[in-house]
């Protein structure tokens, strides 16, 4: 046995003694400068889902793993903007997966670049590229795509599959009160189709998204809108040769094509990647290195505890961490203003309104400006109204303004399955939290007059918050979805506008020369490379069931409780 013992110990102690060994290496292979030639083209893969922002991961790092983000594009156009040694970027853009908000502002941050006088391309594919792709590169100088490439501009399209008959058919009864006609979350779980009110708001924002994708490859191109329409509807699919015909691309290429271009255009010319790019601290080029802004993230579903990807629900933002984050910017004497940076479109009512109270907090001692990504709404909007400034972009996904309380019970799928479940209870509404019994009269009461509470509350702050009557709130929210553009029109927000439009507005609120190139403080801040190390050591033990658990977690936190989520997600 103590053989064993001393084995044990020694293959323990060897782990160790690696896993330290690893982390100074890496420690140092992170904190080393890539090495930039004095003559560079910046290269840039934009797919995927391109988040708001991820926090510095060093273990990710470590197994050569790097999440590109919006972040990560902003600050590199900026400082490529500046550096005398890149001389160009080019983009290769293929399946983005983005939301409407980002792609605008994807094609913000090119215009921005461009006024450097330094050339941007955009690359098509190699194979497929698709409308947000080519949204996203009509920005650039120029587009290529290879001859036997194909384009799709395929117009907008929202789709949403309802589970109510679904769910009936195995003995699961969904039940929910939801507080505004337009509040339509539960439906995909109690409805077999589209509800009229549902299906309005969604032929809203189509409308509009229609229009703009129209309008701003029309623009971009030089094409009217009638011609663009044409392409849309009559063509759709393009191969290389017949998009430059149709006037969407400039020149067939191939990748390697448009390098040698460069090559031409620029003797000696080498190049960088966008991820090693990114680690160039700004403060090399004598670029934000002064005042400090904080940059508080709430990226995701809202929820009162835990952050990260959950199985089944997709990122979430925990409301703890989110003020501990606050709480800390707001006591550091070196932070000077908060930009609460928000991509969320709600969740648990009561962690928003925990995150809404510590930005009121915050904003009675530095500015706070709130900026909305792709969503801003329901619980992503009651964070954002609690802001001395909240800006949008045109084609944000805000408002929602309603509430909402539902559960499943299951007790006819276990008639189904011959199960039996007995039990003993005293006073009247004890079972308001089991899965096994549906809602009594009692017990929606109960439910009813929590939300109502909630909504009203909702509405008031929104009232005090943006200058207006109760009664002109209602008349807008009642859980209605509107883009950033309608709702600056309702009086919901201040501006339009991106990111830098944020920073802008801090610095005149802080009192910072408008001039000034202000150091961004990012939260939540860069990982421990030990502690994700022994994180992942205690997840590997248990991997099999962890995504459960979370799951598990997640749904305990909303079952029954009301929650200010929005009713859908629009892609295209």
């Amino acid at each position: 046995m103590k053989t064993f013992l001393k084995w044990l110990a020694g293959v323990l102690a060897v782990f160790l003694l690696l896993i330290i060994t690893g982390f100074f290496i890496v420690t140092a292979f992170l904190e080393t400068e890539p090495t930039v030639p004095g003559k560079a083209y910046l290269q840039i893969d934009l797919s995927g889902s391109l988040p708001e922002y991820t926090p510095q991961d060093p273990l990710e790092e470590m197994l050569g793993k790097t999440t590109f983000d919006l972040r990560k594009f902003r600050d590199i156009l900026e400082k490529a903007a500046v550096d005398e040694r890149i001389k160009a970027v080019v983009l290769q853009v293929g399946f983005l997966e983005t939301g409407y908000a980002k792609l605008q502002e994807l094609r913000h941050l090119i215009d921005h670049f461009r006024k450097s006088g330094k050339p941007i391309y955009a690359f098509l594919g190699p194979g497929v590229a698709m409308t947000k792709d080519y949204y996203v590169a009509s920005a650039c100088d120029s587009v290529f795509m290879q001859p036997n490439g194909n384009l799709f501009i395929t117009g907008v399209r929202s789709e949403v599959t309802f589970y109510g008959d679904f769910l009936r058919r195995f003995g699961v009864q969904a039940q929910f009160i939801q507080i505004g006609k337009y509040k339509n979350a539960p439906d995909v779980y109690t409805r077999g189709k589209m509800s009229p009110a549902h299906r309005q708001v969604l032929t809203d924002l189509v409308d509009q998204l229609y229009r703009d994708v129209v309008q701003v490859i029309a623009a971009s191109r030089g094409l009217s809108t009638k011609r663009v329409q044409k392409l849309i509807d009559r063509h759709t699919g393009f191969s290389g040769k017949q998009a430059v015909e149709a006037g969407l691309v400039d020149r067939v290429a191939f990748y390697a094509d448009v390098i040698e271009r460069l090559k031409t255009r620029f003797k000696k010319i080498g190049s960088i990647s966008e991820v090693n790019y990114a680690r160039i601290p700004a403060s090399s080029l004598k670029i934000r290195n002064k005042t400090r802004i904080a940059v508080v993230n709430c990226v995701g579903v809202i929820a009162e505890t835990g952050e990260g990807d959950v199985p089944g629900i997709g990122r979430v933002a925990g409301a703890n961490a989110l003020i501990r984050d606050l709480e800390r910017v707001t006591r550091s004497k070196s932070i000077k203003a908060i930009i609460l940076r928000v991509d969320s479109p709600g969740g648990s009512a009561s962690a928003s309104e925990a995150i809404w109270k510590a930005i009121r907090n915050a904003a009675r001692k530095k500015p706070v400006v709130a900026s909305v990504s792709d969503y801003g709404a329901s619980g992503g909007y009651y964070i954002s109204m609690a802001a001395d400034t909240m800006i949008a972009a045109p084609n944000s996904l805000v408002g929602s303004i309603g509430i909402f309380a539902g559960k499943f019970s299951i007790n006819g799928l276990y008639d189904k399955l011959d199960l039996n479940s007995e039990f003993v209870q005293r006073g009247k509404n004890a079972d308001l939290f089991s899965m096994l019994t549906p809602w009594t009269k009692s017990e929606q009461r109960v439910i009813s007059s929590l939300i109502w509470d909630f909504y009203r509350d909702f509405v008031q702050k929104v009232a005090d918050a943006r200058g207006l009557t109760y009664q002109q709130v209602d008349a807008i929210a009642r859980g209605h979805v509107w883009t950033g553009k309608e709702a600056v029109d309702k009086k919901l927000f201040d501006n339009n506008g991106y990111f830098y439009s944020a920073v802008a507005a801090a610095k005149k609120m802080a009192g910072i020369d408008s001039s000034e190139s202000v150091r961004l403080v990012y939260y939540p801040r860069k990982k421990s490379l030990m502690r994700e190390i022994l994180s992942a050591v205690q997840i590997f033990s248990r991997v099999s069931s962890g995504s459960f658990r979370s799951l598990s977690s997640f749904l305990k936190q909303i079952q029954n409780r009301p929650l200010a989520l929005m009713p859908f997600r629009l892609e295209f």
